[in-house]
Order: C-alpha cells, then sequence, then structure tokens
C-alpha cells in the first residue's frame, strides 16, 4: 500500500476551508489516491457535498448514544462521491463539554480502530475549526495525525489574523516537540483590492509558500445549492482545474516550513499599506 499521507486545513469559520476541502478530497480521489475527509467542527458539515448532501451521525454522538462497534463505524464512515471516504468528529451537547476535547477523542477512536488501515486510505484530509486554536482543535497537530498544515486566508483582516493564529499554534507545538509544520498558504480569494500582492506579502512575512490563488465564483454556491463539489458538477470549469491542481500541489509537497509570525498590529500596517497601494 502507498504511504499514507496526512494534512490538516485550518482557517477562520467562514473562510472556506470545507468547500476547499471538499474539492481537494474529490480531485484527489480522480489521482488514484484513497481518501479520507474528517469534518472536525461541530457543525458536522465538512462533508455534506461530497455525499449529495447527507449528514452522517457523528462519531462522539455514536460513541455517547449506543457505543463504539463496528455497526458504528459503518455508520460514521461512509463513501461518498468517486469513493472519497467521509466521517465527521462531531461536538459535544450544546452548551455542555468542549469542542476541541471531543475532535481529539474522535480522532483516538479512529486511529485505535485501525480505520485507515483497514479502508487503505492514502490521504487523509482534517478540515479543523480554526478561529481559536485551543489544545484540542490542535490535536491533529500534537498527536502527529497531521504533519502537513494548510492555511486558507484571504485578504481580509480576520482571515489573515486567524492564520497567524494558526502558525503561531504550530510553532509552539514544534518548541514542545511536536512534528508538523505548514506546508503552505490557500489564497481563497474575497476580490478585496490588492488581495494577491497582500496575501503574497504575508506569506513572504512568514516564510510560507502560497500554494493556489483560489478565485471567487459563482460556481461554488451553484454546485452547493446541486449538493455537490464543483469537481463533481463543473469538472470541466477553471474552477475544478484550480482544485485539481492545488491538490495535485498538496499530494506531492514534501516542504514544511514553521512560519515566523506577526503581531495584530503588523497585519493591520500591511492592509493599510495594501490598500493606500490600491485605492
Amino acid at each position: 500500500m502507498a504511504e499514507l499521507k496526512q494534512v490538516a486545513v485550518y482557517g477562520k469559520g467562514g473562510i472556506g476551508k470545507s468547500t476547499t476541502t471538499s474539492n481537494i478530497a474529490a480531485a484527489a480521489s480522480h489521482m488514484g489516491l484513497t481518501v479520507l475527509q474528517v469534518g472536525c467542527d461541530p457543525k458536522s458539515d465538512s462533508t455534506t457535498t461530497l455525499l449529495g448532501g447527507k449528514m452522517l451521525p457523528t462519531i462522539l454522538n455514536e460513541m455517547r448514544t449506543v457505543g463504539i462497534s463496528d455497526e458504528t463505524w459503518d455508520k460514521c464512515v461512509v463513501k461518498g462521491y468517486n469513493g472519497v471516504w467521509c466521517s465527521e468528529a462531531g461536538g459535544p451537547r450544546p452548551g455542555a463539554g468542549c469542542a476541541g476535547k471531543g475532535v481529539a477523542v474522535a480522532l483516538d477512536l479512529i486511529a485505535q480502530y485501525k480505520i485507515r488501515e483497514k479502508l487503505g486510505i492514502t490521504f487523509a484530509l482534517y478540515d479543523v475549526l480554526g478561529d481559536v486554536v485551543c489544545g484540542g482543535f490542535a490535536q491533529p497537530m500534537r498527536r502527529g495525525y497531521a504533519r502537513e498544515i494548510y492555511l486558507i486566508t484571504s485578504g481580509e483582516l480576520m482571515a489573515l489574523y486567524a492564520a497567524n493564529n494558526i502558525a503561531k499554534a504550530v510553532s509552539l507545538l514544534v518548541s514542545e516537540g511536536a512534528d508538523c509544520a505548514i506546508g503552505g498558504i490557500i489564497n481563497n480569494m474575497r476580490n478585496v483590492a490588492g488581495e494577491k500582492e497582500l496575501v503574497e506579502d504575508f506569506a513572504s512575512i512568514l516564510g510560507v509558500p502560497i500554494m493556489a490563488y483560489v478565485p471567487r465564483s459563482e460556481l461554488v454556491q451553484k454546485s452547493e445549492l446541486e449538493r455537490k463539489t464543483v469537481v463533481e458538477a463543473y469538472p470541466e470549469s477553471p474552477q475544478a482545474k484550480v482544485y485539481a491542481q492545488l491538490a495535485e500541489r498538496i499530494i506531492h509537497n514534501k516542504d514544511r516550513k514553521v512560519a515566523k509570525t506577526m503581531e495584530i498590529d503588523d497585519i493591520i500596517k500591511l492592509l493599510n499599506k495594501h490598500q493606500m497601494l490600491f485605492a
């Protein structure tokens, strides 16, 4: 069996993590890989476009209600578009417990029951909530489930701020002995003035490469209304080709960086600089 490659995709809420991750997974499935996507967000909607809109029973909810067994895994790890295996970690009941710790429990159960090995997974993607990188949401990095981290951002302040915070978390974990680093930045563009140049500057300061510029496209919303990825719904479109190129770059990437990070005042100065340049 080919060596397992595991990556985690982090970024602020609403930046397009699940859309991007699902399209990477769909594209990778056409490249001969056996793909697993695990949603690591209590909303549990990471994999819906790979499953025709279906929402899976989550690992944590099944653990609470019926316990973990082969039957549980049959419900919680389901084959979606083009053979992509899909799973959702889930979270605690609303108002009770820590979602981050829940993600850690779910990932540990996947490892304990050797789900990746049993399914012959060669490419695993973890779609992780990233506004606040608490100890639980850092578990894919800390416990070696994902040695490569990809930061999704745009040219907006809070997206850059979240990406910078995640880079700080990676640096801290590395200093504590974790085997993880940043594979690159994905610029999920929002059509901000000078956005390409701004994110290039940001990436240069952090010292990490930009893996892709994903253009804003109406096909993303159209495909989601069809409950599909762009790769499935519009496979010949330029947008699908961007996702395919991104998937290929990630699959073949062997370079990882520990980023130099910024303070929020420096990020604001960077934004002001580019707003003046492109006013």
